[in-house]
């Protein structure tokens, strides 16, 4: 009896500490679901972008434009990526049979912005990898022991054992399924502290007629191509007195 009014005591205690509080005062922080977003690492990824979005605004703009064509401007002085993606996506418009005009008398203008963050590094802690090399070695050698024993009937392997050996096989299998079988989607290296929102918007005069808007990694070495700006040369009209008679000059 007394074994039994200590484990409900026990229980009793447990539940008291182990469920959350009815009252707070503030709410909980919770993280967000686990998704996917692109690494920009290539020219090409831009390409793939510039592609996706004309595809997008085409999609928006087939029923609108009535004969009138874009413009995309091209300001120039900015940072080689915005530079780059401007070019590329004049071309997929044209690809998609948007008709883009050299000037934008007459025409709906789309315009490309985008900004770059940086976050604190240490935000990467609770990022789960499947190519770590210890992890990658325990899953290959419990896959072999899978494969070549009859683990249910193996002497002297306790049933934790052989549950902690099958689990480490499947993690394994799914690495070797997702990473190596030809069907990868986690990127090479770290967790990037870089990150794009870019947003490409279609003008009709004062109305907006097509928005859309995207996230993507940037690989932190690349930071010239997203971070800084060409140099700019500017000349500098210096005026004063330049000889006899105290004559103003500008050189």
């Amino acid at each position: 009896m007394r074994k039994i009014v200590l484990a409900s005591l026990a229980i009793a205690v447990a539940g008291m500490f182990g469920c959350a509080s009815r009252y707070a005062d503030v709410p909980a922080p919770t993280r967000f679901e686990n998704t996917q977003q692109q690494k920009l690492q290539a020219a090409d990824h831009w390409r793939n972008i510039a592609d996706h979005v004309a595809k997008q605004l085409a999609g928006d703009l087939r029923d609108r434009l009535n004969g009138r064509a874009v413009y995309v401007p091209q300001p120039g002085g900015e940072q080689a990526f915005v530079e780059g993606f401007r070019d590329l996506l004049i071309t997929s418009l044209v690809a998609q049979q948007i008709s883009v005009s050299t000037e934008a008398k007459n025409a709906l203008t789309v315009d490309v912005r985008y900004s770059i963050y940086r976050f604190r590094p240490d935000r990467l802690q609770n990022t789960y990898y499947y190519g770590e090399a210890t992890l990658l070695a325990a899953g290959l050698w419990a896959i072999g022991g899978v494969v070549a024993a009859d683990i249910s009937s193996a002497g002297g392997v306790s049933a934790g054992a052989k549950l902690l050996t099958v689990a480490a096989g499947l993690d394994g299998f799914s690495w070797l399924r997702n990473e190596a079988g030809g069907r990868a989607q986690l990127a090479s290296g770290p967790v990037p502290r870089s990150e794009i929102v870019l947003t490409t918007s279609v003008v009709d005069a004062t109305r907006i007629v097509s928005r859309h808007s995207s996230i993507y990694y940037a690989v932190d070495e690349d930071k010239a191509l997203y971070w800084d700006r060409p140099a700019t040369a500017h000349t500098i009209s210096v005026v004063g007195d330049c000889g006899p008679g105290r004559a103003t000059c500008a050189r």
